[in-house]
């Protein structure tokens, strides 16, 4: 450039900085004199040309070459060119490599740096400081921009962005983990309140997460709930709460958070009375509800499920008329449900139908109509209430139980009166009216379920029941006194017959008769008039069929099975596939084949038994119990070892229903059947059905998985069986030598496959099973264990074997070396189990690793060019060498074969006996001789364990 061009430059420079500069020195007063020396400037219309950053920064560059400036506009164009340069190298980090160098941030850092030095009186330096502390933040520098802003903040409290630089300063802190210094930066940023920085809400957020990384969980409470105080109410004194789903992305997520990292905090307090503190200090919120939620999710996150229904529960104690308080009493009975605890489930039930029914305040000024979810709730509780103190009251007969459950009936048909069930409940009202032999009271409701709705299944049954109640209620009566309830129960036997004119009820006055003794239990006048009623003339199909019922059925009830089989046989011939009796005489004709078996069965005569109830589906196959029947029959025909003929009846029944009532039994009795038979990879199946049962007992599981394998193994499928230990492993760790021994056979099994790998990989497991087993180690797993150890030791050693010695010798030697100390520290490892066997193979195999290396330094490669003189004395070099680890070996078969002494007389002692007759054979030699040695030791104690092996 020449010199005018750098004038120019320098002149437009300082024109920039006159014109752009807010804080440089105020511009002299222009007077007439200097208007008229001024030359005419054209003005050009149109849009202004895009700013050029480069040569912005070009002529800020030209103007500081410049000598004898203002030294107000060098700094202020130092300080410009310096921002340039910050923005530049921020422009290129977006939109390049994030890991490249900043060779703008570093030239900005250097002329923010420089003007600092040069001008120290530059009434800008906090705005230079601040922008020096970006530059050492974007290059990674976070000490020096920690640094800075701490500056800033000593020289220039006052500075206009002071709270960023707070807040800035503490996320610098709180990267570093210096937790309580970044707390203290985040309360100087709410010091300024919030109309005082655009931080305050990231600082209150920040400032709790200081104060829950110090664990000051009750201090991070405070400042969490004013940070919820000040986003859901606009601040500490809100009372109406925004909508949490009407809030922007960022606020939400940071409502979301922020209850996360307070249910932590709770959760390391004392739960739900945690909240309960916080809630007493500040008051309470609208949002007080979304605190126990919180809570309670954490809780159901952990499977910790009471502790989750006890923070639900803990809310609705709380404020029970909150229009949350619903949702929370569910959730409460939902994790009750999820932690598999049924009766504080049925009570959290209980309890929501008592807060939540139409009487209770909570409907106080709320229409039904504005909480569907509620009525639907409380809908399904008052049933499942009602259900429960029914199916209670069944069990323990207790008439405070039945008075619950009609309680509960009723307060359900009342709230909900125009249901399609309330048929169906006034139904289960009256069932228990009757059961709790409330009679007459029964007979109204079963007459109302029958006439009181529009038409429905169960109406000419409640109708019939009705009837019997108020037999029921006669017949408790003394005789003076029956009179009046005989007339309604008449009327309500004419109302029957008219509306039910079909039904079976609805026959002559002798089949009434016949019946009414029946129901009143005088059986033998029953069948009295049933025989009288089937020996008249004219009588039509419909009252021969009720006759013949009730000749089955007192047949029936006195033990004649036979007789009530023949019976129901005629009635049912009467009985069209149309008629409401016909299921019900099917059932009957069914049980009565079915007693004659069970006859038999109790007898002991198994194949007449089976044969019998075989008969039940010929004679009753619409029956409810042929299912029932076939299963028996297959029993006993395995009770009579006639395996071939159980198995096709069991698997039939498989086949028809899968996952019925008997699901479980047939498996079992299909897998005795299969191993009786023979068939032993079905048996296997069998055995992992039962083992897959929904909540077997686990000491079931596991016998059931091993017999599995063991029949697996047994057919000759390998591949199944070692599926299946695998899931018995994974499934039963322990017992821990229960385990072990799985794992031995897994390892057996792979080995079998040819799978080295899969092998290795389970004698690892066989290995710290072992190790970690504590107090369940026994002298077994410690000895499968070193064997496992011993076959891990192999791979070691053979990676030493394949080690050649070649020219140049130092280098392979060390690296040989290396190899043999991993595989004598393998070996040591299997020594110190201490157990004879595996001891005396690793210290047979440590003698021969030196042996080895002894051999392989005698064999290795010699260097070329040697001279005979030279060669000699190499190979003598060689022989010294050796000698040193040829002498290890024979020093430590001899420690082997000494174990002889104690009893141990395996094959690695002899195979050190052998290896020191070839390397001793003056001593060990004579075969004859030791033979008879060894074999005059007898005592068979245990080996102490081997010391570990010399390091050579």
């Amino acid at each position: 450039m020449n010199a005018r061009a750098g004038a120019t430059a320098a002149v437009l420079a300082a024109a920039a900085l006159g014109a752009g500069c807010a804080h440089g020195p105020p511009p002299r007063p222009t007077t007439i004199g200097d208007l008229s020396a001024q030359p005419t400037v054209p003005v050009q219309s149109g849009a202004l040309p895009p700013p050029n950053p480069t040569a912005a920064m070009d002529n800020y560059r030209q103007f500081l070459q410049l000598q004898n400036t203002d030294p107000a506009l060098r700094a202020e164009a130092m300080r410009r060119l310096a921002d340039l340069n910050l923005q530049a190298g921020e422009l290129d980090r977006m939109t390049a490599d994030m890991a490249r160098l900043d060779p703008h941030g570093a030239q900005a850092i250097r002329l923010y740096t420089t003007l600092l030095a040069a001008y120290p009186d530059y009434p800008h330096n906090d705005e230079v400081l601040y922008q020096l502390s970006r530059a050492y933040d974007t290059t990674g520098q976070s000490a020096l921009a920690l640094a800075t802003l701490e500056r800033i903040v000593r020289q220039y409290p006052h500075f206009a962005d002071i709270g960023e630089v707070q807040f800035r300063r503490g996320e610098l802190l709180f990267s570093a983990q210096r937790y309580a210094d970044a707390q203290g930066a985040y309360e100087a940023v709410l010091a300024l309140g919030p109309r005082g920085s655009a931080f305050y809400q990231q600082s209150l957020y920040k400032r709790g997460w200081s104060q829950f990384k110090q664990n000051l969980n009750d201090q991070c409470l405070d400042s969490f709930a004013q940070l919820l105080d000040y986003t859901l109410l606009g601040g500490p004194g809100g009372s109406h709460m925004r909508d949490p789903k009407a809030l922007a992305r960022a606020d939400r997520d940071l409502v979301d958070d922020t209850l996360r990292v307070m249910s932590i905090s709770f959760s390391y307090l004392n739960g739900p009375a945690a909240i309960d503190a916080l809630l007493a200090a500040h008051g309470s919120r609208p949002y007080a509800w979304m605190l126990y939620r919180s809570l309670g999710d954490l809780y159901v996150s952990k499977q910790r499920y009471q502790d989750a229904a006890g923070a639900y529960r803990a809310f609705v104690a709380r404020d029970p008329i909150d229009e949350h308080a619903p949702v929370l009493s569910m959730a409460a009975i939902q994790a009750y449900r999820q932690g598999g605890f049924p009766d504080l489930m049925l009570q959290g039930k209980l309890e929501y139908v008592q807060r939540y029914g139409f009487p209770a305040p909570f409907w106080q000024g709320r229409a039904h109509s504005d909480y569907p979810q509620v009525v639907d709730e409380l809908k399904v509780n008052l049933k499942d209430v009602a259900q429960y103190y029914h199916a209670l009251a069944q069990k323990t007969h207790s008439g405070t139980d039945y008075a619950s459950a009609a309680d509960w009936y009723r307060a359900y048909l009342a709230s909900f009166p125009g249901e399609s069930d309330s048929a169906a409940t006034n139904y289960l009202l009256a069932d228990a009216l009757f059961e709790s032999g409330q009679y007459l009271p029964a007979a109204g409701e079963y007459e109302h379920t029958a006439y009181g709705y529009p038409p429905h299944k169960q109406a000419a049954d409640a109708g019939y029941a009705a009837l019997v109640a108020y037999q029921k209620y006669e017949d408790s009566l003394p005789a003076a006194a029956r009179a009046a309830v005989h007339l309604r129960a008449v009327e309500s036997g004419l109302k029957f017959a008219q509306t039910f004119p079909n039904n079976a009820a609805s026959a002559g006055v002798l089949t009434r008769a016949a019946q009414d003794l029946f129901t009143a239990g005088e059986q033998p006048r029953a069948l009295q008039a049933a025989r009288l009623l089937l020996a008249r003339p004219g009588v039509d199909a419909a009252q021969q069929r009720i006759g013949w019922s009730i000749v089955g059925q007192v047949s029936f009830n006195q033990g004649d099975y036979a007789g009530a089989e023949d019976a129901f046989t005629h009635a049912l011939a009467l009985a069209g596939r149309s008629d409401p009796e016909h299921a019900d005489l099917t059932e009957r004709l069914a049980a009565a084949v079915y007693r004659q078996g069970d006859a038999q069965r109790q007898a002991g005569h198994a194949e007449a038994a089976a044969e019998d109830f075989l008969r039940v589906a010929r004679v009753a196959g619409g029956s409810r119990i042929v299912e029932t029947a076939q299963y028996d029959a297959a029993a006993s025909l395995i009770d009579a070892q006639q395996w071939q003929r159980a198995i096709p009846i069991l698997e039939e029944l498989r086949r028809s229903d899968p996952h019925g009532q008997y699901a479980a039994g047939i498996t079992s009795k299909l897998a005795v059947a299969y191993v009786a038979a023979g068939q032993a990879g079905a048996a296997a199946l069998e055995f992992e059905r039962i083992a897959a049962t929904p909540g077997q007992d686990p000491a079931v599981q596991r016998e059931a998985l091993t017999r599995a394998a063991d029949l697996y193994q047994k057919s000759g499928d390998d591949v199944h069986a070692t599926a299946v230990l695998e899931r018995l492993v994974q499934q039963f760790p322990t017992p821990v030598p229960d385990a072990i021994e799985v794992r031995a056979r897994l390892v057996d099994l792979a080995t079998r496959a040819g799978d080295t790998q899969r092998a290795l990989y389970w004698q690892r497991e066989i290995v710290q099973a072992d190790a970690e087993a504590g107090a369940a180690r026994t002298d077994r797993t410690r000895f499968l264990a070193a064997q496992a150890d011993l076959a891990l030791a192999a791979p070691v050693r053979d990676r030493f074997r394949g080690i050649q010695l070649v020219a140049p010798l130092k280098r392979s030697l060390e690296q040989k070396k290396r190899a043999l100390e991993a595989a004598v520290q393998a070996y040591r490892d299997v020594a110190a189990y201490q157990v004879a066997q595996t001891t005396t193979a690793a210290t047979y195999e440590t003698a021969e690793l030196y042996h080895r290396l002894a051999q392989d330094l005698l064999a290795s490669e010699r260097p070329r060019h040697m001279s005979a003189e030279e060669l000699e004395q190499y190979e003598s070099l060689l022989e010294d060498q050796a000698y040193p680890f040829e002498e290890q070996a024979i020093s430590i078969h001899e420690l082997n074969v000494a174990r002889a002494q104690n009893g141990v007389y395996d094959d690695s002692v002899r195979a050190s006996y052998a290896a020191l007759a070839e390397l001793l054979p003056a001593r060990f030699g004579k075969s004859e001789r030791t033979e008879t040695w060894i074999a005059a030791l007898t005592a068979p104690v245990r080996a102490p364990a081997a010391p570990a092996p010399p390091d050579g």
